[in-house]
C-alpha cells in the first residue's frame, strides 16, 4: 500500500478542528457558569447545583437520541445544525442573561453536542488510514486538551478584563468558526452512507438488553463515584476559590494544571498499572481522587488548590484508560460496541448526583456572605470518593471469574 493512502484524508484534520473549537467553547463557559448563573442570572447556589446536574444529565444522554438521527441526517449537516443550534444557545446566554432564557440556552447547547459528538467520533473512526485508528485517536484526544486550555485561558482573560457574562461571547466566536468548517470544508466520509444504520428502536432494543446483564449495570453505578469528583472542578471549585480564597484568583488557570499533568506524566503511569487487573486499578484512581478531594479542603489557599488538581490529575490518569478495559470485560463476544455505548452512563449519573449534592453543600457551607466551613463540603467529596473506592475493589474481586471467562 503506498504511502499516500495511509495518510489521513483532510476530513479528518477538518473534524479535529471542528472538536477543538467546540471543547473551547465548552471549557471556556463550563469552567465558570456556576458563577455566572448565580452572579450573573441570581439563581441561588441549590437551584444552580440542580440545574447544573439536570444539564450534565441531558448533555450526556443526547448523544443516543441524536446520534441515530445524525446517521440519518449524514454527518455534514448533522455538524451544521448542531453548531447553528451552539452558536443560537451560546448567543442567547450572552444576550438574554435571566433565568428562564438561560436554562432553555443550556438545554439547546445540550442537545447540539447530541449530534455533534458521535459525528467526530464516527468521523475519526471512518477517515483514519487502517493501522493507525489509534493514532487517530490520539489526535482527536490531544484535540480536547488543546480546546481546555485555550477556552480556559481565554475565558480568564474575558472574565477579568471584561466581565463574565461575555465568556460566553467566546463560545459564539467558536461556534461560528466550527460552522464554517462544517459547511465550506468539512466532505463527509466516503463510507459513511455504506454502512447498515440501526433505528433508534434497535439501538435502545440494544442498550436494554446491555442492562439486562446485572453485574455491568451495577458496575456502571459503582463507577459512578469517580465521576462525582471529577465534576466538583466545575461545580463546587470556582465558588470555593472566588468566595473563599480570593475573588480575583485565577481559577481557569488553576484548573490547567491537570491537562498539563496528564500531558506530561500519562504515558508514565499507563507503564505503571499495565500488569494490574483493572479494578484494583480503577480503584486506586478513585482512592487518589479522595485524597485531591481532601487537599483541597484541608489546604485552603491558592496552593493548595493548585496540588488538588495535580493529585487529580493522577486520579484521571489511573482511573480512565482501565474504566474502558473494564466496560469491555462484560460485553459478550461481538457486543463490545454496543456495551462500550454505555460508558458514557457513569458519567451522567455523576455529574446528576453531582450537581444535586454541591448545591446544597455549597448553600448550606458555602454560602456568599456569612460563615463558611468548605472542609466539611471537601471531606463530604473525599468520604464518597473513598467509598467508591471501596466498593470497586470489592466488586472486581467478586467479578474476578466472571469477567475471565469472558475474555
Amino acid at each position: 500500500m503506498s504511502d499516500e493512502k495511509q495518510k489521513f484524508p483532510p476530513t479528518f484534520y477538518y473534524a479535529n478542528a471542528i472538536e477543538l473549537f467546540e471543547r473551547l467553547a465548552h471549557y471556556g463557559l463550563y469552567i465558570g457558569l456556576s458563577l455566572y448563573l448565580t452572579d450573573v442570572v441570581h439563581i441561588a447556589d441549590k437551584d444552580t447545583g440542580s440545574l447544573l446536574g439536570n444539564w450534565r444529565l441531558f448533555a450526556s444522554l443526547a448523544p443516543i437520541v441524536c446520534g441515530s438521527i445524525a446517521d440519518r441526517l449524514t454527518f455534514k449537516r448533522s455538524l451544521i445544525l448542531a453548531f447553528t443550534l451552539y452558536a443560537t444557545g451560546y448567543g442567547c446566554l450572552l444576550a438574554f442573561p435571566t433565568r428562564y432564557p438561560v436554562i432553555g440556552s443550556l438545554f439547546l447547547c445540550a442537545f447540539a453536542g447530541g449530534f455533534m459528538k458521535p459525528v467526530i467520533t464516527g468521523t475519526v473512526v471512518r477517515t483514519s488510514p487502517p493501522g493507525r485508528r489509534d493514532e487517530g485517536f490520539g489526535i482527536f484526544y490531544r484535540m480536547i486538551n488543546a480546546g481546555s486550555v485555550i477556552g480556559k485561558t481565554l475565558a480568564y482573560i474575558v472574565r477579568r478584563l471584561v466581565a463574565i457574562r461575555f465568556v460566553a461571547g467566546t463560545s459564539v466566536i467558536a461556534s461560528l468558526a466550527a460552522l464554517g468548517i462544517a459547511l465550506f470544508a468539512y466532505k463527509e466520509p466516503e463510507d459513511a452512507t455504506e454502512e447498515a444504520k440501526p433505528s433508534l428502536g434497535e439501538v435502545l432494543r440494544g442498550y436494554l438488553d446491555a442492562l439486562v446483564n446485572v453485574r455491568f449495570t451495577i458496575s456502571l453505578v459503582v463507577f459512578a463515584g469517580f465521576y462525582f469528583m471529577a465534576e466538583q472542578f466545575y461545580m463546587t471549585f470556582p465558588k470555593y476559590v472566588t468566595r473563599h480564597i480570593d475573588a480575583k484568583a485565577p481559577l481557569e488557570i488553576i484548573t490547567l494544571i491537570n491537562p498539563a499533568c496528564i500531558a506530561l506524566f500519562q504515558g508514565f503511569v499507563i507503564k505503571a498499572f499495565k500488569k494490574v487487573d483493572p479494578f484494583w486499578t480503577m480503584a486506586i484512581g478513585c482512592g487518589i481522587g479522595a485524597v485531591a478531594m481532601l487537599v483541597m479542603g484541608a489546604i485552603p489557599t491558592l496552593l493548595g488548590a493548585c496540588l488538588s488538581g495535580a493529585i487529580f490529575a493522577f486520579a484521571e490518569m489511573t482511573f480512565s484508560p482501565r474504566f474502558y478495559d473494564s466496560i469491555a470485560a462484560f460485553a459478550p463476544k461481538g457486543k463490545a460496541g454496543l456495551f462500550m455505548g454505555l460508558a458514557f452512563v457513569p458519567a451522567a449519573i455523576g455529574a446528576w448526583i453531582g450537581g444535586q449534592a454541591s448545591g446544597r453543600l455549597i448553600a448550606t457551607y458555602l454560602p456568599a456572605d456569612g460563615p463558611r466551613a468548605p472542609f466539611t463540603i471537601w471531606s463530604t467529596y473525599a468520604a464518597l470518593g473513598a467509598g467508591c473506592a471501596l466498593l470497586i475493589a470489592v466488586y472486581g474481586l467478586a467479578t474476578k471469574s466472571y469477567r475471565a471467562a469472558r475474555s
